[in-house]
């Protein structure tokens, strides 16, 4: 071989190799492909990025030609193939939250940039209507929204819509929080994210999937309901249609507006619902238990979950469980007992008897995010910022005494005088008001009438709202002791 043959050869053969990628890196400044580029509804500009978790951004393209995808906090793109399917992934690790945004440029033939991306925490506001409820719907709401100019604060609100499949791609935007978007926003989502703001002092992504009028199952993956046989009879009591156009069958919110977010890492969930499922309260925390598990199962992540719980109102409804509101109330907080990384906000003090949807959902987000920032993010300040919750009740002689978790500096009243709506009763079943005593967090009942008491309760009724208090001014949760159906309610 002659000299200069022997150049163009070696030339060329270098050449080759400088453009062959390694490990899935692409070490050169060229890139060439003919590939099409779509990438998923996932990957989007002004979005929040989960800190320290895998992202996996994908989308589809030409098969067997390369993508490169160049993330800015990382020192070197990467390549990936298209495959015969013309579908392309990659998995990329994040990193710790910053104010300073990013930018993900993703590259075939043509070139996709996704920019203003922030790192922070992510967080899903989902339910019913007492969390769909606007800011500028709620109490002193538009005051809030005119001074809401948080751009560090995002938001992805879910169109309201269904489907009958599972769907991948969903059709809304990331948005800042400012005055003109705050106000379209779940006020109890708003509020729990300008907290955590506040207080972590990193970037908060905000992802509003939430439909007034649907029950939990709507939620839910039909096939988790369908395949339990108690969950789907259950489910079949609410399967008539609704005059406002809110979804009733299993799975309908779910595909639409659940799954397609599967692919975006998450810090957690809070969750307020219960009104839709208020006439069959004591299969309540099956469901719960089976909706949280399976959507920890798609994103394959065992994030925690806050419930709000749902408030007093008077009975608007003939629902075919007695005393359905306090019983749904007390199974939303047995509920957390049992489904691990899950908490319980009450709000029976924020409560507007006459009205499903109080307006006061300032308080509500602050309790949420006092539940994530002591639980989820271990700030020990906010540990005693939780709502007491019944334990357990030893019976001697004629006296009930009842313990309180979460209660650890005392409880106290609201007006100083005794603990109002405890009742006891024997074996009769026929419950009785008690005289209830304070003591650390504590109460002691008896009752004239109950001479051997067998029960207890507390909170169970439709119109009355407790007095009972811990020492940091939160309320405490109706309970039961018993499991019996009660035979009558008040009406």
């Amino acid at each position: 071989m002659k000299k200069g043959t022997l150049y163009i050869f070696l030339l060329v053969l270098f050449s080759f190799f400088s453009c062959t990628k390694s490990g899935g890196e692409d070490n050169t400044d060229t890139f060439t492909s003919n590939s099409a580029v779509e990438v998923s509804s996932s990957l989007k500009s002004n979005m929040v990025l989960q800190q320290k978790s895998e992202f996996t951004i994908r989308g589809k393209g030409s098969a067997g030609e390369k993508i490169r995808i160049t993330c800015s906090w990382q020192s070197k793109p990467q390549i990936v193939i298209v495959g015969a399917n013309s579908e392309w992934s990659l998995s990329v690790s994040t990193p710790q939250a910053s104010m300073d945004p990013v930018t993900i440029k993703v590259e075939g033939k043509y070139v996709k940039e996704f920019t203003n991306i922030l790192i922070g925490e992510v967080w899903i506001c989902s339910g019913q209507s007492n969390m769909q409820m606007f800011l500028k719907n709620v109490e002193n709401g538009t005051t809030e929204a005119a001074s809401a100019t948080l751009p560090k604060v995002r938001f992805l609100n879910m169109t309201r819509k269904t489907s009958a499949t599972p769907q991948e791609s969903f059709d809304v935007e990331w948005l800042p929080c400012m005055p003109s978007t705050a106000g379209d926003f779940s006020a109890v989502g708003y509020f729990f994210g300008k907290a955590l703001f506040q207080e972590l002092g990193v970037p908060i992504g905000l992802i509003g999937a939430n439909w007034g009028n649907t029950a939990i199952e709507v939620w839910m993956d039909s096939e988790w309901v369908e395949n339990d046989s108690e969950l789907n009879n259950d489910a079949q009591l609410r399967s008539t249609g609704h005059t406002d156009g809110s979804p009733y069958l299993p799975g309908s919110a779910y595909n639409a507006m659940i799954h397609p977010l599967k692919d975006i890492p998450v810090a957690g969930v809070i969750w307020y619902q219960g009104e839709n499922n208020q006439g069959s309260p004591y299969i309540y925390p099956k469901f719960l238990k089976t909706m949280i598990e399976g959507w920890r199962g798609i994103w394959k992540s065992d994030f925690p979950v806050y419930i709000c719980q749902i408030a007093p109102y008077q009975r608007e409804w003939n629902y075919r469980t007695n005393y359905s509101n306090p019983a749904m109330r007390f199974s939303q907080a047995e509920a957390t007992r049992t489904i691990p990384k899950t908490a319980i906000e009450v709000n029976d003090d924020i409560t507007d008897i006459t009205n499903i949807h109080p307006r006061n959902k300032k308080d509500v987000g602050a309790r949420l995010a006092a539940l994530a920032l002591s639980q989820t993010y271990g700030k020990s300040a906010y540990n005693s910022q939780r709502c007491p919750v019944f334990n357990n009740a030893v019976i001697t002689g004629n006296k009930v005494v009842v313990n309180f978790s979460y209660a650890d500096s005392g409880l106290k009243t609201t007006d100083g005088k005794t603990p109002t709506m405890f009742e006891i009763c024997g074996s009769d079943k026929i419950f009785y008001t008690a005289d209830a005593k304070i003591s650390g967090n504590t109460v002691e009942l008896t009752c004239p009438q109950v001479p051997v008491p067998v029960a207890a309760r507390m909170g169970w009724s439709y119109t009355k709202i407790t007095n009972l208090r811990s020492n940091e001014n939160l309320p405490v949760s109706v309970f039961r002791t018993y499991q019996w159906e009660d035979a009558s309610e008040e009406k």
